[in-house]
């Protein structure tokens, strides 16, 4: 479980200016009253979400890493394979995740298989299944042959 903390200030009227001066009305969030805040009161969102949802097969999305050499060269062991699929690159906390999606979606399960959850291919572990400051260790065993 992944979490992601906004946080911004109370400016009345039930509107919230979150830290990138992104407004967002608390009827947005919720269909209950706002709460009654004093002006200017900080306000902490907490966004909660399962990392291998990257990894479901949802919207095309079979791999995602923080690596672009990474996705790149999955990205062309899928060609080899007659998979069609693009990186994508989104924001992700402070840092930037790029998403291996598949373009036909007859070919997720292949491309899923291929890359993490079948005994032949590629057999990677997602980068989050390693400390923060390491490299993703089955990638680049895969990379250099073992």
């Amino acid at each position: 479980m992944k979490l992601i903390k906004i946080k911004g200030i109370y400016s009345g009227l039930g509107k919230i200016v979150f830290d990138t001066t992104k407004i967002i009305e608390w009827k947005e969030l919720s269909e209950e009253k706002p709460p009654e805040l004093p002006f200017g009161s900080s306000i902490e969102l907490t966004i909660s979400f399962e990392e291998n949802d990257f990894l479901s097969g949802r919207s095309g999305i079979v791999w995602a890493t923080y690596d672009l050499r990474q996705s790149e060269i999955i990205q062309n062991t899928l060609v080899a394979q007659q998979i069609s699929s693009e990186v994508k690159k989104i924001g992700f906390e402070e840092q930037e995740i790029f998403l291996v999606r598949i373009s036909n979606e007859a070919d997720v399960n292949d491309a899923i298989d291929f890359i993490w959850r079948g005994n032949t291919g590629l057999r990677l572990k997602p980068d989050w299944s390693y400390p923060d400051s390491e490299t993703n260790k089955s990638f680049e065993l895969w990379l250099n042959g073992q």
